[in-house]
């Protein structure tokens, strides 16, 4: 993204979204419950392994879902195996596509399945993460599904995010990446279902204008990653998507998010599956929600993302955080206003840019 976006958004395009009334949260549908979908995935499924039953049960129930609302949908398997393990195994992209007036494409997306709780040996519910983002990007789908956007709209669930060490069992060939960006994909040490989707859609890179991925959603200030351990993302991106929830009052931040405490004040290193966009070149962040977000580090704990990464993320402790279930859903549609308001202000941003070329 070029300063002269920034020019063309400073002149024509605040001036006309101060004028629409701004802190109208409103649900794709009166009838949709976001929080419902949290519930039906953290519970209902319950914990989602990666290449687990659980896994595939939310694949294709958010398959399901995004098919009924009228979206096209495809179900992209894989096989892969890890160092940690010498099985061979199969997951799944879920992919969404929304056809736009234009075929450049924004991609919003979050990962299906759940981690291991490291003090406990035990998968955990993930109801934070990451139901509470794949239900947002349900919701996304109920209200795109029989419109037609201006950009062309990518809802993607990706499977086996979360285990470590993992590689294709059949490598696709580099034809139109960078051999720098090429490897740094291919050697990236887990979020392999976005892995693979970037390196069989080489082709597609040209028409991805943009890339937001979703992690633990469900609860705090929504925040986007300007850094995260393995790449420093694209600042006039970040902050364009910052400057447009403060326009609506939302007290969003740009921050970084290299690694995380838990409990036992171990850190890990933190990314998201939008990292092979960033690779590939395409500009790309993730959001996440934290209380009260320390701006001044990189590493973040418990206290910013309650039970992140433990047994602890369950539907319950989501709605204690939150107050109540009323308060869980006015939080996860301030969420989806800002995720739905960044499509339609870079659709705007790419559209003005075409008038002034």
């Amino acid at each position: 993204m070029h300063q002269k976006y920034l020019i063309i958004y400073l002149i024509f395009i605040i001036p006309l979204f101060l004028l629409i009334s701004i802190n109208q949260y409103n649900p794709p549908d009166e009838n949709f419950s976001i929080s419902s979908q949290v519930k039906y995935f953290s519970q209902e499924i319950g914990p989602r392994p990666a290449a687990s039953d659980n896994e595939s049960k939310a694949a294709y129930y958010l398959e399901s879902q995004m098919r009924n609302y009228g979206v096209d949908t495809e179900i992209q398997d894989f096989k892969y195996y890890s160092l940690n393990s010498k099985a061979i195994k199969k997951s799944q992209n879920v992919i969404g596509t929304i056809k736009g007036v234009s075929s450049k494409e924004i991609i919003i997306c979050a990962d299906l399945d759940t981690v291991r709780d490291k003090r406990y040996g035990k998968y955990v519910d993930g109801a934070n993460d990451d139901a509470s983002s794949l239900a947002i990007i349900m919701a996304l789908a109920k209200k795109y599904g029989k419109k037609k956007p201006y950009l062309t709209i990518k809802l993607i669930g990706f499977g086996a995010s979360e285990e470590s060490f993992t590689f294709p069992i059949i490598t696709p060939s580099r034809t139109c990446l960078k051999p720098e960006s090429y490897y740094k994909i291919l050697y990236t040490p887990y979020l392999i279902g976005s892995r693979y989707y970037v390196l069989t859609h080489q082709e597609e890179l040209e028409n991805m204008f943009a890339v937001i991925s979703l992690e633990a959603t469900g609860t705090g200030t929504p925040c986007f990653i300007g850094k995260d351990a393995f790449v420093e993302n694209n600042l006039f991106f970040v902050n364009f998507l910052v400057s447009n929830a403060k326009l609506h009052g939302i007290n969003a931040q740009n921050i970084d998010f290299t690694s995380f405490e838990d409990e036992s004040k171990t850190e890990g290193a933190i990314s998201h599956v939008y990292l092979p966009f960033s690779y590939a070149g395409i500009p790309s962040t993730f959001l996440t929600c934290m209380n009260n977000p320390n701006s001044s580090s990189s590493s973040h704990n418990t206290l910013e993302i309650p039970e992140y990464l433990t047994l602890n993320d369950t539907y319950d402790n989501l709605v204690k955080n939150s107050g109540n279930e009323d308060d869980l859903e006015q939080h996860l549609q301030m969420v989806f206003f800002v995720v739905d308001d960044s499509i339609g202000k870079l659709s705007a941003l790419y559209s003005m840019n075409n008038y002034f070329e």
